[in-house]
């Protein structure tokens, strides 16, 4: 009985170690991949360059003026850079109004040249601009707020960069090299779909198979500590 067992756990654990050892794999080298890049440059942000403006520049009227402008309650105030020209952005219970920091005249609006305008002289690569798209649903290289303009570069880095269509901020810049190292992140957390699925079957193979080969490992033990021959009395050596 002892010995079936004892073959019965060495098989489980085998097993169950031979399915680790690819999480194990997949965690190291995700990991050794992600330690090769600096987090800058996998953001891109070495390749945009937006203009900031500031509250102190004289050609501006003053905040405190612009806020006056708007008709209800006030919840926040900010400078922006709308299409390369200052504005400010009045939050409050009326919704959101823009106005031209050096005029203060209400915003006229984003359009697809002002998009165009921002990304060509935010973007510091070696591309031109091969696509613009406004898109209505997330791709895959991104996760914010819709709907949004997607501009695409034919540069080596596949450069994207998403645009807010009513602000023309830049909300993110995606590289090659941004997907390929969320796709690494995404095996080293063991989430592949990038859902969020804390269920998934990877996750309860992998979880499953741990706690097998805790648990024959520990069986292992047990039986060759007791499988150990006694140690005899010293005495009865010497007699």
């Amino acid at each position: 009985m002892r010995r079936t067992l004892n073959k019965y756990l060495t098989r489980v654990h085998k097993w169950a170690g031979l399915i680790l050892a690819f999480q194990i794999l997949a965690w190291f080298g995700s990991g050794f991949f992600m330690t090769l890049f600096p987090i800058d440059q996998v953001r891109g942000r070495h390749l945009v360059d937006q203009q900031v403006f500031s509250l102190t520049d004289e050609d501006l009227i003053p905040i405190e003026i612009a806020m006056t402008a708007y008709d209800g309650t006030l919840t926040g105030a900010r400078l922006a850079n709308i299409a390369g020209r200052p504005a400010y952005i009045l939050l409050g219970g009326n919704g959101t109004v823009m106005l031209d920091a050096r005029t203060g005249q209400g915003w006229d609006g984003v359009g697809e040249a002002d998009i165009r305008q921002v990304a060509v002289s935010s973007y510091k690569g070696e591309g031109v601009i091969s696509a613009m798209t406004k898109l209505d649903a997330a791709p895959k290289d991104y996760a914010g707020p819709l709907p949004v303009w997607q501009v695409r570069f034919d540069d080596r880095a596949r450069t994207r960069l998403y645009i807010d269509p009513d602000t023309a901020t830049i909300r993110s810049t995606r590289t090659r090299l941004w997907r390929v190292f969320d796709l690494a992140w995404k095996f080293h957390i063991m989430d592949v779909t990038g859902e969020d699925n804390f269920n998934s079957l990877w996750l309860r193979l992998a979880s499953g198979a741990a706690l097998l080969f805790a648990l024959s490992g520990v069986g292992l033990l047990w039986f060759r500590l007791l499988g150990r021959p006694r140690r005899r009395n010293k005495a009865k050596l010497l007699s």
